[in-house]
């Protein structure tokens, strides 16, 4: 299973790389606050259905809290050939910018 570090996602986030984030916490928090332009499917409903989500021939980040429902997603996607790309600390850990209450803020 492929892994990196929020970091390292966050360089990504700001080169020209085309990239899929999905944030896999619940609709509750993801509302709270998140990373602009993420995908928010929640872990329940993405490991039930990927097919209505994912393409196997695409490259996607998983974001969590902490980096545990991500690795987990990402290690029972991965058997059936989606191709996931754990994001180890998680959001918390995100040293950008945070879309909150619809508004930019900093973390």
């Amino acid at each position: 299973m492929k892994e990196i570090s929020i970091r390292e996602l966050f360089k990504i986030y700001q080169s020209e790389y085309i990239y899929k984030i999905i944030d896999c916490r619940n609709t509750n928090d993801f509302d709270k606050y998140h990373i602009k332009d993420t995908i928010n499917i929640p872990f329940d409903i993405l490991c039930e259905k990927p097919y209505l989500f994912l393409n196997k021939n695409y490259e996607y980040f998983v974001l969590s809290k902490n980096g545990k429902d991500s690795k987990a997603v990402c290690m029972f996607l991965n058997k059936y050939g989606y191709n996931l790309i754990n994001i180890v600390e998680g959001i918390d850990a995100w040293p950008g910018y945070f879309i909150q209450n619809n508004r930019f803020h900093v973390s």
